[in-house]
């Protein structure tokens, strides 16, 4: 006899309530200051999955579940104005916040170090593009730097390919 188990799902009821708030504000029926409500919401489901990715050992929920609490985090500090975040930071941001993301799948288990070379390089990448919009770099340095060395992260996947298939060898006990 197979045990039925009822699964409820939170996305669904998350997409109800925010729906359901929407419509609400849209129809004037009670004036909802949105997106101080929605972006610390997403922040909130965002720490609930990645602290649930850590206690099950399931990467996709800690990466995913980190950025949708820095996207959400950096949209809630534009939306209340504390800190000026321009339109052209959003590009380097999501670079950092793909890194971080890498970076917290390391933090889960420190024998998957190959997830650190995604996280330095779209980390580096998305803080020098920062840079250069502050002014720091001048863009023409920046895009000739990339041009010239951009086969080197072809060079550190490939590594990271072969120095993981050979720990996973390494790992297999002899018979």
């Amino acid at each position: 006899m197979s045990e039925s188990r009822c699964r409820t799902s939170w996305f669904g009821i998350a997409l109800i309530i925010v729906g359901a708030a929407m419509l609400v504000d849209h129809l004037n029926i009670i004036n909802i200051a949105f997106s101080s409500i929605f972006w610390p919401l997403l922040m909130v489901i965002g720490i609930f999955a990645v602290g649930k990715g850590f206690s099950q050992n399931r990467l996709r929920k800690i990466y995913w579940g980190t950025v949708l609490f820095l996207y959400s985090l950096f949209f809630f500090l534009r939306s209340i104005d504390s800190i000026e975040l321009y339109s052209f930071v959003f590009l380097p941001a999501s670079f950092i916040i793909f890194g971080v993301g890498f970076f917290m799948m390391y933090l889960n288990n420190f024998k998957d170090w190959h997830f650190l070379i995604p996280a330095l390089l779209l980390t580096g990448i998305g803080s020098l593009f920062l840079l250069t919009e502050y002014g720091c770099f001048s863009h023409r340095e920046v895009w000739d730097a990339v041009r010239t060395y951009w086969p080197v992260i072809l060079i550190l996947f490939g590594l990271a390919i072969l120095l993981k298939r050979y720990n996973v060898k390494s790992d297999i006990p002899a018979s």
